[in-house]
């Protein structure tokens, strides 16, 4: 058998032996109150109730010998911290005594001293001693959590003590095995004690402070369709967040008809107000079969010992056995597995890992070509962090090509918004919220005047769109004008926009080409003269011009950089014809460009529509239609335009955070910094092949461009093609670039030129 080890004194030592006269005296002489004194139950200590005239209760809490001082003293600092920081928390207030002292002494039947205090009591029903109601399981998370978060700040050098009952050493229990009163439990008890040997090691790394120690059914009270108190400090110690939580969720679920069903509604209520880390709920359910572990083994150990109250000594014991029996089966694979599900962590975690399936079951999932991938050994990404992405097996790549995270990936600010306002609300936008009104502000704020109706949808598609539907409602009239090679977006009318993605046979009769500007020479009269010629290709398909719709990039053409007088007049030519102009600033906006935070102003422009879109919420989907109020006065006169998501809450605080994040960090300037550097070193790199662009925008043509991808991918850098054929490399990275990827980029190059 194994050696008992030395126990918690408090443990070993019997408890109290103060009576109701000593207890009554006790009052009058140091706290100068009469008062009805009667017994209340406990395992260590001696505690009683006590009423006083004036209608206050009391409980007395006569401390057990073997408790050190200095713990007690700890107690009474961590309540008085908790009513501090939480004060809507219900817990016990400390009274002190007639010479002010927060703890007092008594002398025992037995001549030992104990330590004493007088708390104010709590209302209510002892949640272990009534049947919960249906609410109580996430009350009780959020209860457990909202103490948790109170005590984070508060430290105390009597908290690094060893309790019995803490689930992370259960195995210090194990000599207690061999007592249990079934026979037949005791093999696969110590089965599972070995399942347990890493537990306290593996908690080491995880969120820790001084804790409750015991927020349990025992030590929770109801009344009138809430919870009215927490009480019994007694228990507090270091530990690990994960391990505090687990032995409430143990408690509970002691109770429950409804094992997972309640603890899913416990760990929603808990998470509303502190989310957990992977890590964590990899061992809630470790912690919960450790924690009913050491219920049935220390009422193993100390039931025999004290007969007179075997009853609340064994007391846990069925309802441990019963968890033990639906858990312990499973692996700690599979339980960790199911709590992840719960807790909504299982995704994030599982995602980490290489799976040499996901390419065949996408294929035959999402339609083959229908979805087609990049490179021709296709890229499984797991993370990414600033300008660098990291994939499966282990490398991690500098991104050159993704500017829908303007601000770089997982921007911990963005992230930071995003996370906490869907914690408190996600929502169509025809109610009142003040994040879609600032940044509509914001966003009409930064236009030229007469922009000053904005109106939200999910992507810069729906925003072109939108346009598309005001224009033809304006004008009367059903022609587009559009660049050859240009792109607008996937919806049925944008993609008759997007001129790259399909024959010019195929283009349909209401949408005319212009040819994209190539070099200097196409001036304002070039401009002029291909908008009226393609207006009269409309004219003869029976059509007139109603939208010209123009990327301030040329991103598709082959990332263009046009004269302020083509730009100008393309814009007043579509106006002369009767038509709308609109600026495509999906891919140029934010400060792409490097000199406004729209490219449109770097021409001069003002547009009759702007449309916004990728960037904008750094990876949320979140896009906005800018216009003129008379524009969409008319539309609304003979249609209306609704999304559920565009607007919401979560995306516009996304975007907000992407416009704080541009501003305080200059991005702006920077990409016309880092853009003219990184220009300038691949012109002296490959003076034979055109570069070109503006800011962080740049095209480099050649003539072997998809096998460039491929070598550049394999020196660490992630580019994409554009233009006719693909011929282009397309240089768009995030904002946040600095000389060192740019040394990166010109590095890789080289390479691959060799």
């Amino acid at each position: 058998m194994d050696t008992i080890p030395e126990r918690t004194p408090s443990m070993l030592e019997d408890p109290p032996q103060v009576d109701l006269t000593a207890a009554t005296r006790l009052l009058q002489v140091e706290y100068g109150l009469d008062a009805v004194v009667s017994d209340l139950r406990s395992e260590r200590d001696r505690n009683f109730l006590a009423e006083v005239p004036d209608g206050r209760r009391l409980v007395v809490k006569v401390s057990n010998s073997g408790d050190d001082p200095d713990q007690i003293a700890m107690e009474s600092a961590a309540m008085h911290h908790v009513e501090v920081v939480d004060p809507d928390l219900p817990i016990p207030r400390v009274l002190t005594s007639l010479d002010g002292r927060s703890v007092v002494t008594v002398e025992a039947a037995d001549g030992r001293t104990h330590l004493v205090r007088v708390m104010t009591v709590m209302p209510g029903d002892v949640a272990d001693l009534t049947a919960l109601p249906g609410w109580f399981a996430a009350d009780f998370g959020v209860v457990s959590a909202r103490l948790t978060r109170a005590l984070q700040g508060f430290g105390h050098p009597a908290a690094y003590r060893r309790l019995d009952w803490d689930p992370r050493i259960v195995t210090t229990l194990r000599p207690y095995a061999d007592r249990l009163p079934d026979e037949r439990r005791r093999a696969p008890m110590h089965r599972l004690l070995d399942r347990f040997e890493g537990l306290d090691a593996a908690t080491r790394a995880l969120p820790g402070y001084v804790l409750h120690g015991d927020v349990t059914l025992s030590n929770v009270l109801l009344q009138d369709g809430g919870i009215t108190g927490v009480i019994d400090f007694g228990d507090m110690h270091h530990t690990a967040r994960v391990a505090e939580l687990a032995i409430s969720l143990t408690s509970l679920l002691r109770e429950s008809d409804d094992v997972w069903g309640d603890a899913g509604r416990f760990l929603d209520g808990y998470q509303r107000v502190l989310p957990l880390e992977p890590a964590e709920v990899a061992l809630i359910g470790e912690l919960v079969l450790a924690r009913s572990a050491a219920s049935v083994l220390i009422s193993a150990w100390r039931a025999p010992l004290y007969p007179d109250n075997e009853e609340y000594l064994t007391s846990l014991v069925a309802g441990s056995w019963r968890i033990l029996d639906l858990l312990a089966d499973s692996s700690p694979t599979d339980l960790a597995d199911h709590f992840h599900r719960l807790c909504g962590t299982s995704r994030v975690a599982s995602a980490q890992t290489a799976d040499p399936t996901l390419l065949v079951r996408r294929q035959s999932a999402l339609g083959g070509e229908l979805s087609p991938l990049f490179y021709r050994s296709p890229l499984q990404v797991v993370r990414a962090e600033g300008p660098w992405i990291h994939t499966a097996d282990g490398r991690r790549y500098l991104d050159a090509y993704n500017n829908v995270p303007v601000v770089g990936h997982a921007h911990p600010a963005v992230v930071q918004a995003i996370s906490r306002q869907a914690a408190v609300l996600n929502l169509n936008s025809r109610y009142l919220h003040p994040n879609v009104v600032e940044l509509a502000e914001r966003l009409t704020a930064s236009m030229p005047d007469g922009l000053d109706t904005c109106v939200f949808a999910n992507s810069g598609s729906e925003a072109n769109d939108l346009a598309w539907r005001m224009a033809r409602v304006v004008t009367g009239r059903g022609g587009a004008v559009v660049a050859d090679l240009s792109y607008h977006g996937v919806s049925e009318a944008t993609a008759a926009f997007s001129t790259n993605t399909y024959p010019a046979e195929a283009r349909p009769a209401h949408v005319a080409v212009f040819e994209a500007p190539r070099d200097a020479g196409d001036d304002g009269i070039a401009a002029v003269e291909r908008v009226r010629a393609a207006r009269v290709e409309l004219q003869r398909a029976g059509h007139d011009l109603s939208l010209l719709a123009v990327d301030t990039v040329f991103s598709s053409a082959g990332i263009l950089t046009p004269t302020d007088s083509f730009m100008r007049g393309l814009q007043d030519e579509a106006r002369a014809a009767g038509g709308l102009f609109l600026a495509d600033e999906v891919q140029a906006g934010f400060g792409r460009g490097g000199r406004n935070l729209w490219r449109f102003l770097d021409f001069g422009l003002t547009p009759d529509f702007v449309t916004l879109g990728k960037p904008m919420g750094n990876g949320h989907p979140v896009a906005a239609l800018i216009t003129r109020r008379e524009i969409a006065e008319a539309f609304v006169e003979v249609d209306e335009y609704f999304s559920t998501f565009g607007g919401n809450p979560v995306s516009c605080v996304a975007a907000l955070t992407v416009l704080d994040v541009i501003e305080e960090s200059g991005l702006v300037a920077r990409s016309g910094e880092v853009g003219a550097l990184l220009r300038s070193g691949l012109e002296s790199l490959v003076p034979e092949l055109p570069v070109r662009g503006q800011g962080l925008m740049v095209g480099v043509e050649t003539p072997d461009a998809a096998d460039f991808v491929e070598r550049l991918r394999e020196n660490g850098v992630l580019v994409g093609t554009t233009g006719p054929g693909g011929g282009v490399l397309k240089i768009r990275p995030p904002l946040i670039w600095t000389a060192a990827e740019v040394e990166q980029v010109l590095i890789a190059f080289q390479r691959a030129l060799r």
